[in-house]
């Protein structure tokens, strides 16, 4: 480890359990290792998988890297907590290990960030792939440069995807970092959280590929867990803003009320 912080963190949280996992892994870090611009850290936090990753990591050439191995399964919001939390570099990236970068993608969105000191999170655009890339309707529609809480609040829950974001590490830890309590959405509730915070900036280049297949956490998500909370945190900010944003909020809160009446029922 050398004495002088990285620019970027990068934080992967891993559960290898299949070979499968572990090919997916190799290809992300492959992916990470590639990248053009070079000052940066992975953290990797071994959610306690069954299969050793660590030659993995050895092998990938990455610039520098660490290993954070969990004895119990805590699950990928506190994995990506504690990455965050050893990270030294002033900049987070979020790789899952399962997708991919493509080699200029942490050199645009750090450009984005010199650029503009005043953004806390930028996001870009994904490409779909992988077995079910067809069948799942991940189609976020326009996105402002600049978009909003409100904006987002009116969004579906996948309209930012973990490994598309580099943010400020004092932003996230500002907003509580991942909330644990739910069973996907963990990531859509900080970058909520996070535009509170500061402004967000979106990228409208394909610089991460989102692979979908059938072991992705979201087949397993708690729905209605998650539109509770969600539907709270909406709750909270309606109360305190002002009543132009509150009039944008409005339809967000009424389609989280529809959503959970529509769970019950199932």
């Amino acid at each position: 480890m050398s004495g002088t912080p990285p620019r970027i963190s990068v934080v992967i949280p891993v559960h290898c359990r299949t070979p499968e996992h572990r090919r997916y892994l190799e290809e992300a870090l492959d992916s990470a290792a590639r990248q053009t611009f070079r000052d940066f850290e992975v953290v990797l936090v071994d959610d306690c998988s069954p299969l050793d990753i660590g030659p993995l990591t050895a092998a990938a050439g990455l610039p520098e890297a660490r290993v954070l191995r969990q004895e119990t399964n805590l699950g990928h919001a506190r994995s990506r907590n504690r990455g965050v939390q050893a990270a030294r570099g002033d900049l987070i990236a979020f790789l899952d290990h399962d997708d991919l970068w493509l080699p200029e993608k942490l050199a645009r969105q750090l450009a984005v960030m010199e650029a503009h000191p005043e953004v806390g999170l930028v996001f870009c655009a994904v490409e779909l792939f992988g077995p079910l890339a067809d069948r799942f309707p991940v189609r976020p529609g326009y996105i402002p440069t600049r978009p909003d809480f409100a904006w987002f609040a009116c969004r579906p829950n996948y309209v930012i995807t973990a490994s598309a974001v580099l943010a400020q590490k004092r932003v996230l830890t500002a907003a509580g970092l991942f909330d644990p309590r739910y069973s996907s959405a963990d990531d859509f509730d900080l970058w909520l959280k996070a535009a509170r915070l500061a402004p967000l900036y979106y990228l409208p280049e394909k610089l991460v590929r989102y692979r979908l297949h059938a072991a992705n956490v979201n087949y397993a998500a708690d729905l209605l867990n998650d539109n509770r909370l969600l539907t709270r945190l909406l709750w909270r900010a309606f109360l305190q803003s002002p009543f132009t944003e509150r009039l944008k909020l409005l339809p967000a809160l009424a389609r989280k009320l529809a959503g959970r009446v529509r769970l019950l029922l199932l």
